[in-house]
This record gives structure tokens, C-alpha cells and sequence, in this order.
């Protein structure tokens, strides 16, 4: 028990040493934790803001067979799939970017739980540069999709005007047969059928959700962060080197 007395007295009195010898050197721990504040402070000043807008992109798609109901399949039908188009943006936008380019593509990805959606993140140095570089990015893949969809209605159109020209030829009196009605009303059917695949309730062209999504404030340098954790480091260092220096003056005088 006396021993455990002893211990504890101990720890009191190298703990009062410690804090006195950290109150005399107040004024030299303060300065050293300023000054190395301000340092990580004017240099966090001096470094390159980094913006970031993002955009989520909806990809369009279409039915291939009559949808009166609304069972189309988003994966089987969307004008380009998801994975697919992801791996051909990060080949050029990233894979290959250039180094002068206004901005940067940061990361394309799949929306969370969908199929047919995907967000599009852009860094630069300002908001307006970023916006520049993402709506080209934009335009460019909502032109590729639209150029595809004309194809589809364009393939669809020639299939409609070949069966309304059976349908002439069969509603001509030389041409007329037993069962030649069965024949019109099946031609009619198809011509409808496929009208519906190309209307606008069966046809969705890609486009952005929303708007862009614009951070007012720079994503980084967290100015904040780095005086805060400047600030504590200066502190712990200050110490250390005002122990370092009186473990060093003792062994002098040994």
C-alpha cells in the first residue's frame, strides 16, 4: 500500500512539473503554434480552388413491341446500356483527357438502385468552366442518342410505308381474293401497332434530371480543415521540442 502511495505521489508531482514547465514556455509554445497556423493558413490561400458540377443523365429508350400498358423493359430497351456508355465516356473524358482541357471528367457512375441513370461529376478551378465542360459532354451524348432513335423511327417508317403500299395493292379491285379482308385487317393492325412503337409514349430521348448540380463553394483545399489540423500539430510540436530542448540543456550540465 505504501508503495502504490508512493507511485501515485509521484505521477502527481511529474504531472505538476509538466504543466509548469509548459506554463513557463507559454509565450514560446503560443508563437510556435501561430506561426505554423498561419503558414498552413497562407498556404491553403494560395492554393488552386477545384469546383465540381455534377449532372445526372437520364438515358432514353423505346419499346419494340405494342405497349398499351406500361411492361417495357428499361434494361433490353434503353438507346445505349448503362455499363456500356459509362466505359466508352471514361475512355475519352478520362482514359485519354488532355492536359489543357478547362475542366476534368472526375467519375461517371450508376445512380444507386437504377438502371438508367447515371451522374456525370466535372472538377475546374471555376464553377463556369465546369459547366462549360460538362454541357458539351451533355449535348454530345443526348446528339448520339437522337441520331440512333431517328435510325429506329427511320427503320420503322420504311416498314409502315411498305406494309400501307400492300395495303393499296390488296385494296385494288384485279387484286381482291377470298380472304383478301383477313389479309387488310392484319395489314392494318401491323401498320398501327407500328405507328404506336414510334410515338412519343413509346419513345424516351435521353436528357438530364433537373439541372446541374453547382457547389458554390470550392470541394477543396478544406481551408478549415488544414488550419484546425495545422493548429493542433503546431501545438503537440511545440511541446515536444520544448521537452526535446530541456532534455537536451540537462544533458549539458551533466
Amino acid at each position: 500500500m505504501q508503495e502504490n502511495r508512493q507511485y501515485i505521489q509521484e505521477d502527481e508531482i511529474d504531472l505538476k512539473e509538466l504543466f509548469k514547465t509548459i506554463w513557463d514556455k507559454r509565450i514560446f509554445v503560443s508563437i510556435f503554434s501561430i506561426l505554423v497556423t498561419f503558414g498552413a493558413a497562407v498556404y491553403a490561400l494560395l492554393l488552386t480552388p477545384t469546383y465540381e458540377v455534377k449532372a445526372v443523365l437520364e438515358i432514353g429508350s423505346y419499346s419494340q413491341s405494342n405497349s398499351n400498358t406500361n411492361n417495357i423493359n428499361p434494361t433490353s430497351n434503353l438507346i445505349e446500356n448503362t455499363q456500356n456508355l459509362i466505359k466508352r465516356l471514361e475512355v475519352v473524358y478520362i482514359n485519354n483527357a488532355s492536359k489543357d482541357d478547362i475542366a476534368i471528367v472526375n467519375q461517371i457512375t450508376v445512380v444507386r438502385n437504377t438502371l438508367n441513370l447515371i451522374e456525370i461529376s466535372v472538377l475546374s478551378d471555376t464553377n463556369e468552366k465546369a459547366i462549360q465542360k460538362l454541357s458539351v459532354i451533355v449535348d454530345k451524348i443526348k446528339l448520339e442518342h437522337k441520331e440512333l432513335i431517328n435510325r429506329y423511327r427511320l427503320l420503322i417508317s420504311e416498314n409502315i410505308n411498305n406494309l400501307k403500299q400492300q395495303k393499296i395493292e390488296l385494296e385494288k379491285e384485279n387484286n381482291k381474293f377470298d380472304g383478301s379482308l383477313a389479309i387488310k385487317y392484319q395489314l392494318t393492325s401491323k401498320i398501327n401497332e407500328l405507328e404506336l412503337l414510334i410515338s412519343s409514349h413509346n419513345i424516351k430521348e435521353t436528357d438530364i434530371i433537373g439541372s446541374f448540380i453547382v457547389n458554390k463553394s470550392p470541394i477543396k483545399p478544406k481551408k478549415s480543415l488544414i488550419v484546425t489540423v495545422a493548429f493542433v500539430t503546431g501545438f503537440i510540436l511545440s511541446i515536444f521540442l520544448l521537452f526535446f530542448m530541456q532534455f537536451i540543456s540537462s544533458m549539458r550540465k551533466e
